[in-house]
């Protein structure tokens, strides 16, 4: 069902009835968190900031020019019997172009490189957030359907109750059973009652932790089929999710560009114990105009030009700054260091996660089908309690205790069935590979007014 036909019945509702659940879809909520996550947008931001480095480092090493122009202007008056009464005007102006240009520093050379790590740094830190963006949206969204679920189990463990409580009160009134039963009863659907409440305010939260990302609060959401493929990583083989990991994962790139961005600091402090030498050239152009008719005028009357042009090379050798060049290359170092730590700490984390998600994987597959054989095992044996029950053979409070079991085998199994497709995507996520089009393909597991949609083949897989 596509929002078109969702606009046209909204539109059309005071002309005909349509019945039309517009349930939005995970990729519907990925692109809206696009646009407005502040997160994101900050990641996003952060990365253009950065990649200014490189043309501010780069300017240091081109060409420079400058114009300086004083225009000038002056009177004299002069008047007393010891000089000759009259008016001095002079005016003019003195233009210089000034120009400069690097042909050695050592230390903006260093700048220059290590902006551009920073500039790589800042890519890979927009590659991280795009693919920490699909996580955190697929998790808020699977979480919201996950609450959804448990509270159509308790729902209909509250209702079960319920009605075991009225037949119970029916049995007391002729004789059959005891206030004790009555109690028994009375408390299992209570305890239901409140895990009902517990679970509604749970299912809220977590609808308002999506609405955080995208800003939305959607009315309804597309649910995971009951029979969208349990597949395996291919290939099937924890090594190699490993070693795609070790050289594909976004964060340890950028962990890898911060440290060559820290050793390219310690070249750039260490250059100002180092000469430098520049090209400087100026070119000035003169022009004065001097009137004194009445031969007041210490200068000749009229005008003069002058232009000079001169180039030259500085350069500066530095001798000694109170040890504070080499108390900064210290602290270069020191901070390259620090660089080489997080960077160990972010391989060996995102290692540990990539065999952490692969084997959530393989179990999630075991689980699920563990999970629907044990609630079908959970259901017979109700079924059989509650007919022993019934003929007297069994006692009221084992039936309770099962119907509880019913209900905790199908959280377990709403549990798992999220955890395995977050643990495909993390995978991937680790792997450095996870795109839209792997949204896509989970999308394509959603139904909606409970019709399942086309599922297409979802394929883990190294590669993209």
């Amino acid at each position: 069902m596509n929002k078109l036909t969702c606009l046209l019945s909204t539109t059309l509702i005071g002309l005909i009835t349509v019945n039309v659940a517009c349930a939005t879809n995970l990729i519907e909520v990925y692109r809206e968190a696009l646009l407005s996550d502040p997160t994101y947008q900050q990641a996003l931001q952060q990365r253009l900031s950065d990649r200014e480095n490189v043309p501010i480092s780069l300017a240091g090493l081109l060409p420079a020019a400058s114009i300086n122009a004083t225009p000038n202007i002056s009177r004299s008056v002069a008047s007393g019997s010891a000089t000759i009464p009259g008016t001095d005007t002079a005016h003019g102006y003195i233009a210089t172009l000034n120009l400069s240009q690097t042909i050695f520093d050592f230390g903006k050379f260093a700048a220059y490189a290590g902006s551009k790590q920073i500039a790589k740094k800042a890519d890979a830190n927009l590659s991280a957030a795009t693919q920490e963006l699909m996580i955190r949206v697929s998790k808020a969204y699977f979480m919201v359907l996950q609450d959804q679920d448990n509270l159509i189990y308790i729902r209909s463990t509250r209702t079960a109750y319920g009605k075991q409580l009225d037949q119970v009160k029916q049995q007391f009134k002729v004789g059959l059973k005891t206030v004790t039963d009555v109690y028994t009863a009375r408390a299992s659907y209570e305890s239901s009652v409140a895990s009902y409440i517990a679970a509604e305010n749970t299912l809220a939260n977590d609808k308002e932790n999506l609405r955080a990302i995208t800003g939305i609060l959607y009315p309804s959401y597309a649910r995971l089929s009951e029979s969208f493929p349990l597949i395996s990583p291919h290939p099937a083989d924890m090594d190699a999710w490993v070693t795609a990991a070790g050289q594909q994962n976004w964060s340890i790139k950028s962990a890898q560009y911060a440290a060559e961005a820290a050793r390219d600091t310690i070249k750039q402090q260490y250059a100002g114990n180092l000469p430098s030498l520049n090209a400087l050239g100026s070119y000035q152009d003169s022009f004065s105009h001097n009137s004194g008719p009445n031969g007041f005028s210490s200068f000749a009357s009229g005008i003069a030009k002058i232009r000079t042009a001169s180039a030259q090379l500085s350069l500066n050798i530095p001798l000694v700054q109170g040890g504070e060049v080499i108390a900064q290359t210290h602290q270069a170092q020191y901070n390259y260091q620090v660089a080489l730590e997080q960077l160990e700490y972010q391989l060996r984390s995102t290692l540990t996660l990539t065999r952490q998600s692969y084997l959530g994987v393989m179990s999630g597959i075991s689980k699920i089908a563990a999970d629907r054989d044990a609630i079908k095992s959970a259901i017979s044996s109700l079924h059989g309690m509650e007919a022993g029950y019934r003929v007297g053979t069994e006692i009221l409070v084992n039936v309770l205790n099962q119907q509880q079991n019913v209900f905790q085998a199908q959280e377990q199994y709403a549990s798992d069935r999220y955890a395995y497709v977050n643990n495909l995507l993390a995978l991937k996520q680790a792997a450095g590979t996870l795109s839209q089009d792997d949204l896509m393909a989970i999308n394509s597991w959603l139904q909606e007014d409970n019709a399942a949609m086309n599922a297409g083949p979802y394929k883990t897989t190294l590669h993209s």
